[in-house]
Order: structure tokens, then C-alpha cells, then sequence
């Protein structure tokens, strides 16, 4: 390892330079002061020696109550121009003052946010030519230390960006990044454009890596030009004016010089040694220029040319008698700059500044000096004398890249302008500003920013300085008081003051200037302050403290002998006889070129017939929102028309799938055409009306019943129009349009019959057809041909026609039952209404209808052929209320005589046996029951037997009665209504009695009968009541609620309402519980943004509106954020098994998803409007001023941050625009309309969600505004989301054959499909499918209905929602035609609680409507258990309650249930259906029925209603009292286990019955497990 290492550090050791190691100054000031390491730092605090004095103590601004900086600068600073210096002070001594200030004070930035204090313009001001009250020239407040400000104690305090130090700033930049990006890193030289290029020739090489130089707007040209125009020299500030470039230069070109000649004497110094030692000489020599030749001639040139003496360096105590304190080096010497020096005393310079310069070639042979003219090409003139300073600003290259030598010498050929208190207009009135100012008073801005420091007055000041206060304005300058009005009238300006205490400091000092030079207040606040910055430098030059030395006493005695002409005349062109012996002086008669005159601005004064100095450009204004204009409506316009532009699309294709599938229907049609020989059948579309939308039937023409029949695909009817007594015309209303395939067929008391074919053959197909129908009839047609929607729009539609249908069922009741038309709310209905309503003629179907059957049914022909007495086809108002009022108020024997008369069609007063059968299987009809023939006639001889008639009599009313309305049925019989509704009530007056009774028996009269049918009843014995049958005697009590109708509309809403959040307590909680979250998000960064952060200045620029789109922006996170949750539907699957799914409604997510994605559109558009306003508020704003606001964006100089480019040159901007767009499309194509007719599409764009998160991740990744959140929000949804889809992809997925569809009642589809060998479920559980057609990864949970021992796997599916509605239509055999049914993918098993139903010694099972399927794969599995030998089940006793509408809607579960019956052997399954359809009491139909249905009973054993042996209730079951009678029937058992699924209030009863039967210790413990739908 030794060898080795010698070996490394061998040839190491012969690279050592012969160069002593040495530190250097620090470019950034830290530990130039080894004791207080920050003295002298940059961004150190300004120095105040006078106390300031802040509006509010603290940092509001001083001065409030002093007069406008206008009108002081107008009155103190303006005056003649074009008087020269007294002392000989030339160009040279100004320009080279200005880099001084700006080697050791940078204060000129602005604080973020941005504090305007704009300065209002007098009316009268020459920037205020329409007098205007409103105009303010633009001023910011000065950039500060953010840790003060706070207090009294603790006042605003501004910074000092840059070193206080003579280091070379302004040579090398003010940090070592600068510098690197000037270095050649060659030979130790800063790089040059060309490297080859002589010293006196050389320039800095271009900005091409644009260097962050001040880059405002060139007055002349009024635009933004890149930063890359600028050379890079170490001064930001550099390129301001062409004489402060040329320095600039000058000692870059002296840097090079000095590198070149150490490199001579040090050959084997590297480029950092020559660079670092070049450095260090080219400081030295900068401070002594400063120090010792420069700062003496500022502060004082006497009439006899005596300056002021600058004490020395280092000085013996016996010799000091002022400044005694200034002895070198010291740590206790702070160097930083005082507030006074940067707002006020070194601005002494700017009434020396010349309007312009004299530029002077090199001296001619014959002596000439060769001024050289300006070539310009402003104002009409083609060239001046001079060169004007206010249009040369941010020019400066083009005049000193091909003339620097000829400003050099114009420097010192031009004379200053006089020391007083006058400032040039170039200054006063025509320095440089923003864009939207760029003309400026820098008068008026030194006044302002010394209040913005909180500056005290003239006298305090100057107390503070230890300087006697003036006690008279005379004072301040005697001489300039009895020559001019100046300070007279700044007396009457500030309140005609005795003392000039308020007098700004500004003008103060500068007011007090003579001709040798700055009063005794700024001679004493610049002479301390260069004090300070030499003996508080540790690197300063003459410092030869052991400790710090960095020069020898040769060195430091040559230092001291460089002068800023020795530098000159090393570096350019310029030759020794064509400068002055001390550049910073000028005299005409001493120095080689005297200037032709003197510089006098705003004159046009000529010299030789050419202007001089031409006059300065005028000021300009700009709307930073120009430009922006197109873009923000064009971009806000495109965004607003992309949603109906995305309807529009969407519905477009809905249009072009529906054309493509009439153009497959179309190509199909022939066949189908050709398969039926039946030329009066037609299939087509029938348009039920805008809401109710359309439907398939097949049309038939009857010629022989002279009817046409409407029937559904499958032949089942539907509407029947009835021909046989039509006399008026029928009309045809043919479309014209589109596709010519439409046609309204009107019939005289039937609604329009709207039709849509294929095509415009298959039309006018029908329509001959039906043409020859009619004339066959004798029937008269018109034909009518509109366009498509007019025809649409004319027809009448069953709505329609339902709400008069609806007012005249209330005005029957009104009539039947002395009812008010307010209780009926007809209210206000008018003459023209009621006349309507008794005009109606309800048509046969619209009969049936009424009473809630099939037209086709016998039942409904009978009873409509009695109640129509006037023989037309059509039931009037009058027939209808005759027949309501007996079927409403009368009693068993009147009601048992109308049944008679319905069915003795002849009129004979008996029906044969033959009659009578018909009867019974017309009303088993009803129910879609039938018996076979042995069954029936057991049946009617039980019946007959029951009247005392042989078998073959014929039964007459009196025997109808004895059958009907014998004591054993009377009273139910008495109960039986009409059937249409809960409007049928019992009168209340005897007067409504008397007049209905008048009604019915007219109605009975109005038929020939042979007997009285009213003889001997009864009619005050009307007990109310009913009972079910029993299978089994048993002690469980079952019994069914009386449901009690509202006393008036608003009660019943209430009680709705209360209903509803009884049964959505639940879901209430957690939504309200979300709100309030979603509120307090929005709420807390609506207040960040309104008063936490309001020191960034974004809601200064944009008002309260930022503090809105920020809380919708944390509203919109949280809302997408928790949208993940709610697809995770594994989780919730898991989840909603857990005791968890008591108090979170898991089976509510998809509603939740949908409120949350509500949610998520309201502060989206929110957010996207809020920004509108914002990016225009932003729009409007200067560039500069928003870098401060938005820091995280780069933008060049030159470039404005338009509206364009926040929106399409930013990452934020760009993909919130692609968001917009993401999230317009997603909701478009989740609306229900798109979802049902365009479900793919739906699938497809709501899987924008990944690029949605995608992109919202990365529109807060642009830290436009803050730090990005919307992680925070995601991380957690996310994590679930990630593990759900897991394990969703890690599932074995079965694609099954299905192998048997059917499309059952109630909308229910039943699917078979074959089951997989290692599926093993228990019955309960449930799977998700997934139907290959609709989509592939679409999956919906339902519960099997098959049991775990049959070989194929069932569904019931009711078609609820989008996805199940095209599940049915796909499985619709109309539209499968000859194709194979679609595969499905079966995922599962899942479980849930009802799969524990054989746990519990006894259960009970509830299921509600089409919440039974669980229960049907459970039965069945019971069933199948029972039958095997040596099965063990810990369950003895299982109830079945069924609670539904009507048994009709679910035959198959009637099936399975009759299977259960069947195989039950040990009565193991107790069945009870309840039927809620009838809500009070039974109607005449269903009661003649279930009176059959007891001798039916007698005889068969089962119920002649349902086909079952299981007891059948009429109302909703009183579940507390049931489960309670368990007790009795089982006792001992200490567990029932309760298992509902069905519709949350039914399953809510539940839930409460158990609760409340928990509570007795007495009773077994009711584990209810529910499931809604």
C-alpha cells in the first residue's frame, strides 16, 4: 500500500506552483468579518442610523401627510438645463460614480409579493395629458427582510442583494456562478468573444447562456428584446446605459491584461492562480481609483481646485482630530450600507448627470477633434451631435461595441451638469420603466422610496449624523433661498412649516448642494459610508495586519499609482494626448478637446445647422393583456362548446349505431317478410311517447273480430283497437322525412297507434294492408303527410291520455262519494276540463286497464259488455259512475247479482253448468292459474252441493248468492271494491248514501232480472276484515298491517319523508358526514389562500377568487380521490360480510360514486370558471411582477407571461386543458342517455379515469401555485384501489356457455349456464358475471338461485339499470334470432351472511320483490337435504315469508316453492306469501276468486290462487308479533336466526322487530342478517 501511494503522490509533487496559498475575498461577504461572519453579506440589512418612522410604526409608508413626490420633484428638481459644472466635474466622474454605486448597493429589486405604492399623477402633468384622476405611475416597494416588520420593536428592513465591499462585483459578478459563466477558465482570463483578439480590441463574449442581466424594455423601441443581445460582464445592471457598458469593459479588458502579465512573470501558475491573483490586482486597483481619485473629487472640488482630504489608512493617534475611529482594520466596523446613503445621498449624482454625451474620435493631424455625429433615425432626423441618454437606455451595445474608444474620450470631454439641485429631464422626466410606464420621474421615485424605507424627515436625519438641525428653510441653502422661489415654495408645500422637519431627505440634501459639490448632510452620510466599507473590509488593499495581509508595501505603493487613465490608455485605443491628466476633470482650456457646447436637453438647439440632442421619445403605455385577447375567448369559447360538441357527438353515434341496426334490420326484413304467410301481420317499432320511449310488437289486422290487435314479439297483447262500431274516419299521418319509414294511426277515442318500420316499403306495405282492412269495414280514411317530428308532436300519447284518464277517475270519485275537489286535488279544474272529462269514452283496453288486466280476458269483455248499457264500444262517464257507485257502496247480494249479470251474457236469469265453468276459469285466468278438467269438476260439485243443486242444474241468482254470498263469504264479499286504487272510500254523509244508493239500484234496474235481488240483506252488518289460509294448524301467529291512508296530500308527504330517512338513516349520515368533510377541505384552503397567505400576493392580484379556486382545486382531489373507493368493489365485497356493514351502507357505493363524481363536477367547474377570472386577473399583470407569485416558472426576459402562455406553455396550464377535456368527455358519456344507448362507449371513456389521475398528478407536479397535494389525497384511495384490482386480476376468470335465457315478468331475466367442475358454492352466496357482448370487464354481483347439488348454475336478474337493461336485451330472443346466446365470465363464489341459514335450530327467511333470489338456491338446497339419509342439520324448522306485489311477477319462484311443497315431507319449510298489491281491501275480481278458492281448498288442498299448499295473506306482515309467536311454537330454542334481503324499508321492519323483541330476555335471541337491493 506505501508503494502505491508514493506512487500517486509522486507526480503530484512535481506540479506545486511557486505561488504562496492565500485566501481571497469572498465574493458573497460571508467571513470577510471573522467575528461577525454575516457583516457584510449579501442580503444583508440596510443600516439606519435615524430612527424610522413607518405610517404605523411597523412598515406601512412614512409620510402619508407629505405632500405628492410629483409636485416635490416639480418644485425642487426641474429647472434650466444646459448649465455645466462649476468645478470642471465631467461625464467620466458621473458614470464611473454610478458603477460604484452599484460595485457596493443593489437594492433596486422589488419585494415578492409585490406592494404597489403607485404615485398618483397630477392632472396637470405632462404624463397626464387628458388630465385623468385615475392615473397613478407604477411604484413597488423595495424588497426586505422577511423576518422584520412584525412590530414596533421589530420595523421593516430592507436588503442590501450584493456585498457593501469595493470586491469586483460589478467586475465578476455578484456570485461564483456568475463568475464561472464569464471565466475563459484559460490562462486566468474572463472570456472573450474572440480569444484571439488584442487586449485593446477584445469585448466579453455574448449572453448566448442568458445570464439573468435587468432586461427592461428600451423606452425608444418600447418592446422586450432577449437577454442574449446583452455581452457578459459581471454587472447585472451593466448594459443600462452605453457609458456604463463602456466601464464595464474597461476593466474586463483590464482583468485580461493584468492575467496576461502575470502569466509572463508566473509561467507555471495555473488558470485558477492567475485568475484568483489577477482578481485580486484588479480589486486593489478599483478601490484605490475609488477611494483616493474618484470619492475626493464627488464630495468637494473648491473653487481654487481643493478637494477633500481623505483620511489615511492607517494614522497615529496624535495626528487624528476627526474620524478618529478609522485606523485600519477592525471587526467592530460594520461596512454595511445605511438606509440614508442608498434612498438620498448617493443620488447626489443624478443632478450631475448629462442629458447626452459628446462622442470623440481620435485627434486629427491638423488638431481637429474630431466629434463624431450620432447617426439616429428618430423625430424626422437622420443624425445629431450628441448622444441622447434617455433613448440610449438598454441600447447601450449598439453605440459601444463600434465606438467605445470615441465614448471614452466624449467622457471626458463632456461636462457634467451643475451642482445644484436641478435634475436633467432624461432623469426627471424620461428615465426608463416598465412597459406600461416606460417613461418615469426618478426624482419622484427617490422621494418615494424614501418613504418605503420609512425614512424620517430632513432634521432628524441630520441630527442622526450628528449635524445641527435647520431651524428656518433659509437655512438649508441660504444663497439658493434669495436667489430662487425653490425653497419658498416647498415651504408652502409642506404646510408652510417654520422648520423643514417633514422636508423628504432626498430633496433636502440635495437642496443644500453648492458648487463644490454636496452639502454637508450627504458629504457626511457618503464620506462614513466609504469609511466603513474600507476599515471594515478585511481584504481592503492597504490592510497589512499580519494576520490578513495580502499585499507587500512595493505592491501597495504601486497600486496606489494606478489611476483609471493609466487603466485607459493600457486597454483601448485611446492615445495619452487625447485625454485629460485627471479623467475625472474637465476644463476647455487645458485639455486637449474642450466640448463644442454645452449639453443642453429638450431645447433643439443646433450647432452647425444640426441638432444637437434630439428630444426624448414620449411616454408609452401597454396592456399586458394585449395579445391575450384571441386566445382567452377562442380557448374558453372551445372548452364551453366541447360539451355540446361531445353531446352532439355522442348523440351522433347513438344516431349512426341506430341507423346501422335499421340497416341490419333492413337486410333482414325480406326474410322475415318471407317466413310469414300471415300478409295482415307486420312487425315494427311502436313510439310510446317522449318519455316512455318505444317498444317492438307485431301488428295484426282481425278481419274477422274486426279489431287490430298490438301484441309484443312474443304474442302477448298489449292494445286492441276495436273496429266493429266505428263510424267516424280514421286518419294517417305519414312522415316525409329522414327516412319516410313513420306513420301515426288516429282512432275517435283511442290514443295515436305511432308506428316505425324498417324502411318506407315496409310502411307502405302496412298502409295498404290496413287501407283494405278498412274499406273491407266500410271504414273512411284520410292521409296526412307531415315531417317525422310533427307527426311525433301531433300524436296523442298514453301519457297524455293519462292524465285526463287520471282527472277522470278523480271527478267519478268526487261524484261517488260526496268527496270536495280539493280532497281530490281538482282544484282547478276549469269548465272546459270537466266538460271534457264527462265527454270521455274509455275504450275497452283503457277499461281494463283502469282495472289493472289484460283486455283479452273474459272477465274484462264481460264486465265491459254490462257496464256498456248504450251498446257503442266505449264506457262514458255516466256508465263508468253507475257501475263505481254499486261496485263502491253495495252490499254481498248486490255485488254477487252484478258477477251474475256479467256471465248471463243471454240475459235467461240462470248460467248453465257449462257457464258456470267458464266463470271459474275466467277468474283463474287472472291469475294465470289453471286445474285440470278432474280437479274442476270436483270443484263445482263441491260448490253446487254447497247451493243444494244436482250437478247438471242450472244455477240461478238465488243459488249464485248461496254459493257467493252465503253467511260463510258474506262479509268478504261485502268488502270487495273495484280495484282501481286507494280512492275507493266509504262514504261520510247520509246524504252521499241516499244518492248512491239511488245510482246502484238504477244500475241494477237497468237489467231485466225475474226476482228482487235485494230482498232480506242485511245491509248495516259490513264487519271489515280478512284472513289468509292455513296449510297447518300452528301457534305462530301471522297477521298483516292495516295500511291507513293519509288524512290530506301534505300529511302524506311528510310521512314519505319520514319514511325515507328512516329507511336511508344510514346514507343520510354518511353524506352528510362526506359534505362536511368536503366543506371543512374547501373551507381550509379557502382560508390559507385568503388570510395565511396572503403574503404571497396571488390573491392581491387575482381578488378573492384565487381563494375559491384553491378550495375547489382540494375539493376536486379529495372528490377523485375517494372516487377510487368506491370502485373497489372487492373490498367492499369483503367489507359488507364484516359487522361493518351494520353501519356503512356498502350496497349504496355505486350511489355514493355517483354523488361524489356530483360533487366532483360542481368544483370542477368551479375550478375551471374561478381560473378564467384568474388568468385574466394574471393576463393583466406585469411578468416581473408574477415571477414573485410563480417561482417555480422560468421564463426569459423578453417573453410575456400572456394568457397563452400560462395556459399552453406551462405544465399546469396544458394539462388542465387536457383535463377539462377528460373530464367532459367521461361526463358526457356517463349520462343515462349515453349509458343506455351507447354502453360501450360509456365503458370505454370512463376509463379516461387512469388519464385523469395521470394528468392531475402532474398538473400539481408544475408547483404553479403551491406544492402538489393531490398525493396527500390519492396515496390511501390508491393503495385499496391497487390491492382491489390485485386481486381482481389474480381471480380465475370462467367463461361459461349459457344454456338457457328467458325472459321472465316483471322485467326479471333467468339465465342457466353450465357449471364449472370445481365450482363448489353453498346456496346463499352470490357471483359476479361479466356478459362477453356488453363487455369483457364489466362485472355485477347476484345471488344464485340454483342449489349447490344441481349441475347448472341459475340467475334471476331484474333489469334495473343500464347495465341490466342491455343484459336483457341481449338475452332477448327477438333480437338473439338464430345466433348462440353470449358467454359470460362467472367470478366467484362470494359469500354473505344468509349462507349461515342452517346454523340456527329455527330460521326465518324474508325475502321482498326480488330480493327472494337468495332464498330460492336455500330452499332448494333444504329441500335436497331433506331428502338425504343420514343429513344432519342443526336447523329444525324453516319459515319462508314472501313478501311481493303480486305472486304473477315471480312464477318461477312459485315454482320453486311448489317443488319445496312437493318433496317437504317432514313440513321442515313453513311458506307465507304475502300480497301487498291490494292496499286496503280485496277488489270484486280477486274476491270471487278467493272464494272459489276456498271449496277449492276443501277439495284439493291448495290454493286455487297460487297453485300452493303454502297460506297466502292479502297486506304486509306484522314481523314483531310473527318472530314473537316462534317462542310458543318452538320452545326452548335460545336462537332464531333471521335472514332478509329485499327493499330497505322491508328490511328496516325487520331490523326494528328483532331490535325490539331483543330486549326480552324471555324471548331467544333474534341474529338478524340482512342484504338490500
Amino acid at each position: 500500500m506505501l508503494i502505491w501511494a508514493l506512487i500517486l503522490i509522486l507526480p503530484l509533487a512535481g506540479c506545486q506552483s511557486d505561488h504562496e496559498e492565500i485566501e481571497y475575498s469572498p465574493q458573497d461577504g460571508w467571513y470577510n468579518n471573522p467575528v461577525h461572519i454575516d457583516w457584510g453579506a449579501i442580503d444583508g440589512q440596510l443600516l439606519r442610523r435615524s430612527s424610522p418612522v413607518y405610517a404605523d410604526g411597523v412598515y406601512h409608508m412614512a409620510g402619508q401627510s407629505r405632500p405628492n413626490p410629483f409636485t416635490i420633484s416639480e418644485k425642487a428638481h426641474s429647472g434650466t438645463p444646459g448649465l455645466g459644472s462649476a468645478r470642471g466635474r465631467n461625464a467620466m466622474m458621473v458614470y464611473f460614480g454610478q458603477q460604484v454605486v452599484e460595485e457596493v448597493l443593489d437594492s433596486q429589486r422589488p419585494g415578492c409579493p409585490r406592494e404597489f405604492e403607485n404615485i398618483p399623477v397630477p392632472k396637470d402633468h405632462p404624463y397626464n395629458p387628458e388630465g385623468k384622476d385615475n392615473l397613478f405611475m407604477p411604484f413597488l416597494r423595495t424588497r426586505y427582510d422577511a423576518s422584520t416588520g412584525f412590530s414596533p420593536n421589530n420595523p421593516r428592513q430592507q436588503l442590501n442583494e450584493i456585498t457593501p465591499y469595493l470586491d469586483g462585483t460589478l467586475i465578476y459578478g455578484p456570485a461564483r456562478a456568475w463568475t464561472d459563466a464569464i471565466r475563459a477558465f484559460k490562462d486566468g482570463k474572463l472570456k472573450a468573444r474572440d480569444p484571439n483578439a488584442t487586449i485593446k480590441d477584445s469585448f466579453p463574449a455574448e449572453n448566448t447562456i442568458r445570464l439573468p442581466f435587468a432586461n427592461p424594455p428600451a423606452p425608444r423601441q418600447h418592446l422586450l428584446r432577449p437577454v442574449s443581445r446583452f455581452l457578459a460582464i459581471g454587472n447585472p445592471r451593466g448594459n443600462e446605459n452605453p457609458m456604463l457598458l463602456t466601464f464595464a469593459i474597461l476593466f474586463f479588458r483590464w482583468h485580461n491584461k493584468i492575467a496576461e502579465d502575470l502569466k509572463r512573470e508566473h509561467p507555471t501558475w495555473g488558470d485558477e492562480e492567475l485568475f484568483e491573483e489577477a482578481r485580486k490586482f484588479v480589486i486593489a486597483h478599483h478601490q484605490n481609483i475609488v477611494m483616493y481619485q474618484w470619492l475626493p473629487l464627488w464630495l468637494k472640488i473648491t473653487s481654487t481646485g481643493d478637494t477633500i482630504d481623505i483620511p489615511p489608512y492607517l494614522k497615529n493617534d496624535t495626528q487624528c482630530t476627526e474620524y478618529c475611529g478609522f485606523n485600519g482594520y477592525s471587526t467592530e466596523i460594520h461596512p454595511g450600507i445605511t438606509q440614508e446613503f442608498q434612498t438620498a445621498a448617493m443620488r447626489f449624482g443624478h443632478t450631475l448627470v448629462t442629458p447626452g454625451l459628446w462622442l470623440r474620435g481620435p485627434l486629427q493631424s491638423n488638431g481637429d477633434c474630431n466629434f463624431r455625429k450620432v447617426k439616429v433615425n428618430i423625430q424626422g432626423l437622420d443624425e445629431v451631435h450628441a448622444l441622447r441618454l434617455c433613448n440610449a437606455y438598454w441600447n447601450s451595445q449598439e453605440t459601444v461595441e463600434p465606438q467605445l474608444d470615441d465614448l471614452v474620450r466624449g467622457m471626458t470631454s463632456t461636462l457634467a451638469e451643475k451642482e445644484d439641485h436641478i435634475m436633467v429631464p432624461d432623469l426627471r422626466d424620461h428615465v426608463f420603466g416598465p412597459l406600461d410606464f416606460s417613461r418615469r420621474d426618478l426624482g419622484a421615485i427617490n422621494i418615494q422610496r424614501g418613504r418605503d424605507h420609512g425614512l424620517a424627515g430632513y432634521n432628524a436625519v441630520r441630527l442622526a449624523y450628528g449635524l445641527s438641525a435647520k431651524s428656518t428653510w433659509r437655512d438649508i441653502n441660504p444663497s439658493l433661498f434669495d436667489r430662487l422661489q425653490v425653497l419658498q415654495d416647498l415651504q408652502l408645500l409642506y404646510g408652510n412649516t417654520t422648520a423643514p422637519d417633514e422636508l423628504d431627505i432626498f430633496s433636502g440634501g440635495l437642496l443644500e448642494t453648492t458648487e463644490d459639490g454636496p452639502g454637508e448632510l450627504f458629504t457626511a452620510i457618503m464620506l462614513d459610508q466609504f469609511l466603513r466599507i474600507r476599515h471594515g473590509d478585511r481584504f481592503w488593499f492597504e490592510n497589512i495586519d499580519s494576520r490578513f495581509r495580502r499585499f507587500s508595501d512595493d505592491e501597495i505603493r504601486k497600486i496606489r499609482q494606478i489611476t483609471l487613465r493609466d487603466i485607459i490608455l493600457n486597454v483601448t485605443n485611446v492615445l495619452d494626448s487625447e485625454i485629460s491628466a485627471d479623467v475625472f476633470l474637465h476644463n476647455n482650456l487645458t485639455d486637449p478637446c474642450g466640448q463644442p457646447t454645452q449639453l443642453a436637453a429638450d431645447t433643439n438647439n443646433k450647432f452647425e445647422n444640426i441638432t444637437v440632442i434630439e428630444n426624448c421619445t414620449n411616454l408609452q403605455h401597454y396592456d399586458y393583456f394585449y395579445g391575450s385577447e384571441a386566445s382567452f375567448a377562442l380557448s374558453f369559447l372551445f372548452l364551453g362548446l366541447c360539451v355540446p360538441g361531445a353531446i352532439g357527438i355522442m348523440i351522433l353515434m347513438v344516431k349512426m349505431r341506430q341507423k346501422k341496426i335499421q340497416e341490419a334490420r333492413k337486410i333482414l326484413a325480406p326474410k322475415q317478410r318471407a317466413k310469414s304467410n300471415d300478409p295482415n301481420s307486420f312487425e315494427a317499432i311502436e313510439w310510446m311517447g317522449p318519455t316512455m320511449g318505444e317498444r317492438k310488437v307485431k301488428v295484426k289486422l282481425d278481419n274477422d273480430r274486426k279489431k287490430i290487435h298490438i301484441n309484443d314479439t312474443r304474442r302477448k297483447p298489449l292494445r286492441m283497437l276495436d273496429l266493429r262500431k266505428m263510424n267516424a274516419k280514421v286518419h294517417f299521418r305519414k312522415s316525409r322525412d329522414k327516412l319516410r319509414n313513420t306513420i301515426s294511426v288516429r282512432l275517435p277515442n283511442e290514443i295515436d297507434l305511432v308506428l316505425r318500420f324498417i324502411d318506407e316499403d315496409e310502411r307502405d306495405a302496412f298502409v295498404t294492408q290496413l287501407e283494405a282492412f278498412l274499406q273491407g269495414l266500410g271504414i273512411n280514411r284520410e292521409v296526412h303527410e307531415f315531417d317525422e317530428k310533427s307527426v311525433l308532436e301531433m300524436a296523442e300519447t298514453k301519457e297524455e291520455r293519462q292524465k285526463v284518464l287520471d282527472t277522470f277517475f278523480r271527478v267519478i270519485c268526487v261524484q261517488a262519494f260526496d268527496r270536495t275537489p280539493g280532497q281530490m286535488n281538482i282544484g282547478n279544474l276549469s269548465a272546459e276540463d270537466i266538460n271534457k272529462v264527462q265527454k270521455i269514452q274509455l275504450t275497452r283496453t283503457e277499461f281494463a286497464e283502469a282495472l289493472g288486466l289484460k283486455p283479452t280476458s273474459v272477465f274484462v269483455r264481460n264486465m265491459f259488455l254490462l257496464v256498456d248499457s248504450d251498446n257503442n264500444n266505449a264506457v262514458s262517464f255516466q256508465e263508468f259512475l253507475d257501475m263505481f257507485v254499486v261496485m263502491s257502496s253495495g252490499d254481498a247480494d248486490d255485488k254477487a247479482m252484478l258477477m251474475f249479470n256479467m256471465y248471463d251474457l243471454r240475459r235467461r236469469g240462470y248460467l248453465t253448468r257449462g257457464e258456470f265453468v267458464k266463470m271459474i276459469k275466467s277468474l283463474l285466468d287472472l291469475s294465470d292459474q289453471s286445474i285440470d278438467d278432474g280437479e274442476m269438476n270436483n270443484l263445482i260439485d263441491t260448490m253446487f252441493t254447497t247451493a243444494g243443486l244436482s250437478p247438471n242444474q242450472n244455477v240461478d241468482l238465488n243459488a249464485f248468492k248461496q254459493i257467493f254470498a252465503s253467511e260463510e263469504h258474506k262479509h268478504t264479499l261485502e268488502s270487495a271494491s273495484l280495484g282501481i286504487g286507494t280512492i275507493e272510500q266509504a262514504p261520510t254523509s247520509a246524504k252521499a248514501k241516499m244518492g248512491r244508493r239511488a245510482n246502484r239500484d238504477k244500475f241494477l234496474k237497468s237489467y231485466r232480472m225475474g226476482k228482487n235481488l235485494n230482498d232480506g240483506i242485511n245491509r248495516n252488518d259490513k264487519k271489515r276484515g280478512h284472513t289468509g289460509l292455513t296449510r297447518t294448524k300452528t301457534m305462530v301467529k301471522v297477521k298483516t298491517e292495516e295500511r291507513e291512508v293519509p288524512p290530506s296530500p301534505s300529511q302524506a308527504k311528510v310521512n314519505e319523508i319520514i319514511r325515507w330517512i328512516e329507511n336511508y338513516k344510514r346514507q343520510i349520515f354518511w353524506v352528510t358526514l362526506y359534505t362536511l368533510v368536503l366543506v371543512g377541505v374547501f373551507g381550509e384552503r379557502a382560508y390559507y389562500y385568503s388570510i395565511e397567505r396572503e403574503n404571497a400576493g396571488l390573491r392581491r392580484i387575482a381578488g378573492y377568487g384565487v381563494t375559491i379556486t384553491r378550495g375547489a382545486a382540494s375539493a376536486m382531489m379529495f372528490t377523485y380521490a375517494s372516487l377510487l373507493v368506491t370502485m373497489s368493489r372487492n373490498v367492499i365485497t369483503f367489507l359488507r360480510e364484516t359487522f361493518l356493514h351494520t353501519y356503512i351502507p356498502f350496497d349504496s357505493a355505486i350511489d355514493f360514486h355517483k354523488l361524489i363524481a356530483a360533487y366532483a363536477l360542481f368544483f370542477t367547474v368551479m375550478h375551471c370558471v374561478g381560473h378564467g377570472i384568474n388568468l385574466y386577473h394574471i393576463s393583466t399583470q406585469a411578468s416581473t411582477d408574477l415571477n414573485c407569485v410563480f417561482r417555480e416558472y422560468f421564463r426569459a426576459t423578453d417573453i410575456l407571461a400572456s394568457f397563452h402562455y400560462w395556459t399552453y406553455g406551462t405544465i399546469t396550464g396544458i394539462t388542465g386543458v387536457i383535463l377539462t377535456l377528460i373530464v367532459i368527455i367521461m361526463y358526457v358519456f356517463a349520462i343515462p342517455y349515453a349509458r343506455r344507448n351507447l354502453f360501450n362507449a360509456f365503458w370505454f371513456t370512463h376509463n379516461f379515469y387512469i388519464l385523469l389521475y395521470i394528468f392531475m398528478v402532474l398538473h400539481g407536479s408544475g408547483r404553479l401555485v403551491q406544492n402538489p397535494l393531490f398525493q396527500n389525497f390519492l396515496y390511501g384511495p390508491l393503495v385499496i384501489y391497487v390491492f382491489d384490482k390485485l386481486v381482481s386480476v389474480s381471480r380465475k376468470k370462467r367463461e361459461v356457455s349459457v344454456i338457457q335465457a328467458d325472459l321472465l315478468p316483471s322485467d326479471v331475466t333467468g339465465l342457466k349456464f353450465k357449471r364449472p367442475l370445481d365450482f363448489e358454492y353453498k346456496s346463499g352466496q352470490w357471483v359476479r358475471i361479466a356478459c362477453l357482448e356488453i363487455g369483457a370487464d364489466e362485472y355485477h354481483p347476484f345471488t344464485l338461485t340454483s342449489a349447490p347439488h344441481e349441475d347448472f348454475l341459475s340467475l334471476h336478474i331484474r333489469a334495473v339499470g343500464p347495465w341490466t337493461i342491455n343484459l336483457r336485451s341481449t338475452y332477448d330472443p327477438n333480437n338473439l334470432g338464430d345466433r348462440i346466446p353470449p358467454k359470460v365470465y362467472v367470478d366467484g363464489p362470494f359469500g354473505e351472511g344468509h349462507q349461515d341459514w342452517y346454523k340456527y335450530p329455527v330460521s326465518v327467511l324474508v325475502g321482498g320483490g326480488i330480493g327472494v333470489t337468495p332464498f330460492a338456491s336455500i330452499l332448494k338446497d333444504i329441500v335436497h337435504r331433506s331428502q338425504v339419509q343420514n343429513q344432519r342439520m342443526a336447523c329444525q324448522k324453516v319459515y319462508f315469508l314472501w313478501v311481493t306485489r303480486t305472486q304473477k311477477q315471480f312464477e318461477w319462484v312459485t315454482d320453486i316453492i311448489r317443488e319445496v311443497e312437493n318433496a317437504d315431507k317432514q313440513e321442515l319449510v313453513a311458506v307465507h306469501i304475502f300480497i301487498t298489491q291490494f292496499q286496503q281491501k280485496f277488489d270484486l275480481r280477486t274476491t270471487m276468486l278467493y272464494i272459489c278458492e276456498r271449496h277449492f281448498h276443501k277439495v284439493a288442498g291448495k290454493s286455487l290462487f297460487t297453485g300452493l299448499s303454502s297460506t297466502t295473506h292479502f297486506g304486509r306482515p306484522q314481523f314483531q308479533e310473527f318472530l314473537a309467536s316462534l317462542n310458543q311454537e318452538h320452545r326452548g330454542v335460545k336462537q332464531v336466526g333471521v335472514f332478509s334481503c329485499g327493499p330497505p324499508p322491508m328490511t328496516l321492519k325487520v331490523d326494528r322487530a328483532c331490535t325490539e323483541l331483543n330486549k326480552n330476555i324471555h324471548l331467544p335471541t333474534y341474529s338478524h342478517h340482512f342484504e338490500n337491493f
